[in-house]
């Protein structure tokens, strides 16, 4: 029976992840419901120098590119991570973040009253590194601070305040409450309070073990795995002996470009980045960033679509609480089949909706349309967003795995901006219903049929069973032989051949032996 987490892991769990994941989800949908407000905004500085301001479809390609530049602030945020962690702490790298957080939430506010919407810009950038930093650090802290048998529950606390977070910015970012004109530089200010309120807590939690025993600080670690683990002295240096243990089997690491270069480390780290290629067009990021738009779009009045905007965070966060139990409980490979066709099959109805209401004007049909983004979001949170975490951890071996997640992380923020600049431009041209169509149908078709193919099974499995469950994986029609050789024999040689990747793959024959 899995032991439940501590009261005092579950605190430090939601004061972290507030701290630090919270404001990624709060980032991602505050300029949604608001949209009106920043497009006044800008129109009105922007007139001084353009004599008397710019077209409504100039200013939505401008803002549509302001939206996404956050992900090329989180995209440099991504290279950042293992730095930071490793100069100067994960609970010390979550005070620099929060710090850059207030600093960006400052210029923002003072852009307001200047004004100036270049310096606006600015902090949308430094936004995005802080969010991807405490996003990173946050789940690395929670990950080396709890114990063993707790870190997939205390795990998913990070993407549960993630969806938090898209709750409390949808709500705060109404028309009805600081999404106009005159307020809302608000919204910024609320943020600022929270990340102050929840940094303020940190001092009292020790530094993570892990980086504890990195730097030899034996002492200081015991007294932190006793804190955590809530444990006593005695019981805490076993752990300590068992973590020193783990680092000891870990010494090989690979970086970015080895995983390129490796083909052993390379085929299964690209199932992983299919995989978050997949969940980055499926829809979601454009649902973030301008479900308010596109529920107007489609019939619904301000208020409407400003409920239909936070009812839609509340079944993803919902979602995520349910995805937490399930995953799990299922295999890897059935849940991100089924969701991604579920996602495909939603996508498919939201582009037919789209499409009706510009035909024949039908209001019911925006009531609709939230229905299905709703169940949208719910096949979302079962499948690609909780696993697209971690699914090349499940892959590839110990010593690649930052690696890997580090590629996953960089096709993530690449796509995201892609998206959403593409979007709003694209819906002028096109319009709504074709854009999505194009944007979030063939991508996830195309990436579906892929991982049917390519992604094994990874639930409870060693190196050698993973490297089995992709020989047993159904073949491409035309492609002749199967992935297995004729007869389904492999020979000494392929064997020892594979097993000799797999140990370098984790660094060490001793790591491969106490991964097992």
């Amino acid at each position: 029976m899995v032991e439940a987490p501590s009261f005092r892991m579950i605190c430090v769990a939601v004061i972290c992840s507030i701290a630090g994941s919270f404001h990624f989800g709060f980032n991602l949908v505050l300029t949604n419901p608001s949209q009106e407000a920043f497009l006044e905004f800008m129109n009105k500085t922007l007139a001084k120098r353009f004599d008397g301001g710019l077209s409504d479809n100039t200013m939505q390609n401008i803002w549509s590119f302001v939206v996404a530049i956050l992900f090329l602030g989180a995209l440099v945020g991504s290279f950042s991570i293992r730095f930071i962690a490793d100069w100067v702490g994960r609970k010390n790298g979550l005070y620099i973040s929060i710090a850059a957080g207030v600093l960006a939430g400052g210029m923002a506010i003072a852009s307001k009253f200047i004004p100036l919407f270049e310096l606006y810009i600015v902090s949308r950038i430094v936004m995005g590194w802080s969010v991807s930093v405490s996003l990173g650090l946050s789940a690395l802290f929670l990950s080396e601070a709890s114990p063993k048998q707790n870190r997939g529950a205390i795990g998913m606390m990070t993407g549960t305040c993630v969806q938090l977070g898209t709750v409390c910015g949808s709500v705060v970012a109404m028309p009805q409450i600081f999404g106009t004109e005159d307020l809302w530089w608000l919204i910024y200010a609320t943020e600022i309070g929270i990340m102050l309120c929840f940094g303020a807590a940190l001092p009292f939690f020790p530094e993570s073990p892990g980086f504890l025993i990195q730097r030899g600080a034996t002492e200081a670690a015991t007294k932190s795995i006793a804190f955590f683990y809530n444990c006593d002295i005695i019981d805490a240096q076993k752990h300590l002996n068992e973590i020193k243990e783990e680092q000891k089997n870990s010494t090989k690491k690979f970086k970015m470009m080895d995983v390129v270069i490796k083909k052993s480390l390379r085929d299964k780290a690209f199932i992983g980045v299919v995989v978050t290629f997949a969940m980055s067009f499926s829809g979601v990021a454009v649902i973030n960033a301008f479900a308010f738009e596109i529920l107007k779009d489609t019939g619904l009045d301000v208020l409407e679509a400003s409920l239909a905007n936070d009812a839609i965070s509340v079944v993803s966060m919902i979602s995520s609480v349910v995805a937490a139990v399930i995953v799990d409980r299922n295999g890897r490979r059935p849940l991100l089949l089924i969701s991604f066709t579920g996602i495909l099959i939603c996508n498919l109805i939201i582009f037919g909706l789209m499409f009706t209401f510009y035909k024949f004007g039908y209001h019911v049909l925006g009531f609709i349309l939230i229905c299905f983004i709703c169940i949208f979001t719910f096949f979302f949170a079962l499948g690609p967003g909780p696993l697209c975490y971690f699914i090349n951890a499940e892959l590839v071996g110990q010593a690649a795995r930052s690696a890997a997640q580090s590629w996953a992380s960089v096709i993530q923020m690449l796509s995201r901006f892609v998206i959403v600049t593409a979007f709003l431009p694209m819906k002028n041209q096109l319009g709504e219903a074709w854009s999505y169509l194009i944007l979030f149908v063939a991508p996830v078709a195309v990436s579906l049929v892929y991982l049917y193919f390519s992604l094994p099974e990874t639930k409870n499995k060693n190196p050698f069973e993973v490297e089995e469950a992709i020989e047993d994986l159904p073949k491409f029609p035309l492609c002749g032989r199967s992935r297995r050789v004729h007869d389904r024999k492999i020979s000494e040689q392929m064997v020892i051949t594979r097993q000799m990747q797999l140990v370098e793959d984790y660094g060490s024959i001793e790591s491969l032996s106490y991964r097992l």
